[in-house]
This record gives C-alpha cells, sequence and structure tokens, in this order.
C-alpha cells in the first residue's frame, strides 16, 4: 500500500549556447590527487577533468547549451553529484556529505533541491496516512478514495515543476525523473519532447520512447516477434518454438516475486487444464526472476505447462521486445502468430479466450 515510493534525490548545475561556467568543490583528503571528471549525465561523454588538491577542486570553462552533468571521482558512483549547467553556472559541489550535495545560489539546482524536498515531504505525509488507515482496518478502496487528492497533489509539484520550466534544462530533468509517471504512450512522449526544450536529450526519456516503440510494433495485429531464453531443465528454447505452429498460444510474463502475477496463475492453470491440447495451450514466460525462487513458485502454485526463462543479462531481453514496462503481461497469439490481443487478465481473460476457441 506503499503508494509513493520516494524518489531519489537528484541535484545538478547550468549552461546555455557558448556559455561559462564554473564549479568549484569540496572532498575529503582521502581524495587529494584523485582526477575529478565532469561527464555528460545523458552520453557518458567527458567534458572537463581536474585534479583534487588540499580537498579541493574547480572546473572553469564553457559549454555549449544547457546540460544535465555528473561530477564524479575517479568515475566512482560512491563519489558523483548531478548537476544542471546553464547560463554563466557558479555552482559548488560538495563531497564531504552524504549524499554530495550541489547548490548554486537560487539558480536550477537550488530550485530542483527545493522541489524535492517538498515532493518528499508531502509524499511522507501520504504515507502516513496510509499507514494509519491501514492500522484502522480500512479496506483498499478506501485508503484509495481517500488519498487519491494527496497523490495528485504530490504529483502536481512534479508537473508544475516541468510547467514552469518548459523552455528550460530544469523542466526536462524533472521530466526524466517522472517520465514512467506522466507519459504512458507514444503519443504522449512525443507531446512531451515537442513542448519541453531539451526533453529529447533526457536519457530516461528516450529509453521510454524506444520502450514504447516497440510495444507499438508489437500491439494486436502485429505479427509475433522472436525471442531466445532456456526451458527449465537449461535447454535452449525460443517463443517460436510455440507460437505460429497453428495453435492458440496464452503467454503470461510472470516472476515468482510478483503478487499480481501468482494472482493469474490459477485462471491460467484453469485454461490450460480446461483447453489445452492441439487447439491451444499457457506458455510461461519468467522475466525480471531468481532461478530458485522462480522453480520453487512452480512447485507451489502447481504450474505444469512450459515455461521459458529469460536471463537477467540476456541482450534481446523478451520483456524490451514488447516493449514491457511492468509484470503481468498476459498475450493471446493466434494460430499463424499473429498478436490477437495484450494485457489480458482476469475473467475477462477467460471470456476471451474461450470466445476466441469457439
Amino acid at each position: 500500500m506503499k503508494i509513493l515510493s520516494t524518489l531519489a534525490l537528484a541535484v545538478f548545475a547550468f549552461t546555455a549556447s557558448a556559455q561559462s561556467y564554473k564549479i568549484t568543490g569540496k572532498a575529503d583528503e582521502n581524495s587529494n590527487g584523485k582526477t575529478v571528471y565532469l561527464v555528460d549525465h545523458n552520453t557518458a561523454e567527458v567534458y572537463d577533468s581536474c585534479v583534487v588538491k588540499k580537498g579541493k577542486f574547480k572546473f572553469k570553462n564553457k559549454i555549449t547549451g544547457e546540460k544535465v552533468l555528473k561530477v564524479n571521482i575517479d568515475k566512482s558512483r560512491r563519489t558523483e553529484a548531478v548537476l544542471m549547467v546553464g547560463n554563466k553556472t557558479k555552482a559548488t559541489v560538495d563531497f564531504t556529505t552524504n549524499p554530495a550535495t550541489v547548490t548554486d545560489k537560487g539558480g536550477y539546482n537550488d530550485q530542483l533541491t527545493a522541489m524535492m524536498n517538498s515532493a518528499t515531504e508531502a509524499g511522507e505525509a501520504v504515507n502516513a496516512k496510509i499507514e494509519q488507515m491501514m492500522n484502522e482496518g480500512k479496506s483498499r478502496e478506501e485508503i484509495a478514495e481517500a488519498v487519491s487528492a494527496d497523490i495528485e497533489a504530490v504529483y502536481d509539484i512534479y508537473r508544475n515543476a516541468i510547467n514552469d520550466n518548459k523552455d528550460n534544462i530544469l523542466g526536462a530533468y524533472v521530466a526524466g525523473m517522472a517520465a514512467r509517471m506522466f507519459y504512458s504512450n507514444l503519443e504522449e512522449i512525443d507531446e512531451l519532447i515537442a513542448t519541453v526544450k531539451y526533453a529529447g536529450e533526457m536519457a530516461p526519456i528516450k529509453a521510454l520512447r524506444e520502450n514504447y516503440q516497440k510495444a507499438e510494433a508489437t500491439q494486436a495485429g502485429k505479427m509475433f516477434v522472436d525471442f531466445e531464453g532456456y526451458t527449465i531443465d537449461g535447454k535452449p528454447s525460443r517463443l517460436s518454438d510455440y507460437v505460429g505452429k497453428g495453435k492458440y498460444v496464452l503467454v503470461d510474463f510472470w516472476a515468482s516475486w510478483c503478487g499480481p502475477c501468482k494472482g493469474e496463475i490459477p485462471n491460467l492453470i484453469e485454461l490450460q487444464n480446461q483447453y489445452g491440447g492441439e487447439k491451444f495451450t499457457v506458455l510461461g514466460v519468467n522475466v525480471w526472476d531468481d532461478e530458485e525462487a522462480f522453480k520453487l513458485a512452480l512447485e507451489e502454485e502447481g504450474i505444469t505447462y512450459p515455461q521459458i526463462v529469460i536471463p537477467q543479462n540476456n541482450k534481446d531481453n523478451a520483456t524490451e521486445l514488447y516493449g514491457i514496462q511492468g509484470i503481468p503481461q498476459i498475450i493471446l497469439f493466434g494460430p499463424d502468430g499473429t498478436i490477437i490481443r495484450r494485457n489480458l487478465r482476469g475473467q475477462s481473460m477467460m471470456d476471451f479466450v474461450a470466445e476466441q476457441l469457439k
């Protein structure tokens, strides 16, 4: 019921076309003699570097356009800060604090910090309200109704920051932070890129857009996209071993830790028991999971229909190919391999499969 997860506090510093910037920093004595790098947050290009001397370092240079940059010591994530650089930015990075802090006398970085503090405070208040109502025995529906306005108020903090900064890097960066919350399809992402300057450069937005493009390529009416994993016994296995072979295949992308996934398993077992055979089968595709936990779940849930296991380090991960953001994702494929429908769940899934098989 923790409806709000705390978004990681990120901090920045900013620059405009061929504008100067000055970044000063503090580090502990163990960093003396180490190299500090100034790196593009989205492309990983190194813009500048210097050496820590007597616990201090300084960058003074010019940069074209506003950028989101990372400052890190010896390219270590343990000593890294994110900052926005813009028109004549003067920022201070302090690595002696945990986490590192970035300040810029009321600039983009200070504005972001203030926004994040407001969002965190409001989010904690909502979570406290949820916890109190849970202790009072309120139902999920009652809690959801009671806190819906409070949650929207938290989201509005992000929305307002984006809308108020459409012409600068702050709006684009916040949009990147909130991309998965607010932009649910390719059309919305493209509208964001068209209306918020620099949004198209943000790595999270670019990745989400690519994901939505893949999802559009695997919508109903499209032919299946093949992928490879392995069977429970460790043998190579492909989606094409089942799909496009003349029968309907109901494919369930799931994981053992996923509560909603487990909630659909009795429905899938019922469908397999009722219709499994020459015309139909259920196929599980296990993703984002631990192998031992997956095998234990098969036994505990009584799953006997076939499975394809997708290794987490698989370059052509099935979830990426199908633009899957969350699980369960259940897709019905036709006998020729055409995608008939995505996002099947519950009784409506049962009814839809039964109708297709008539």
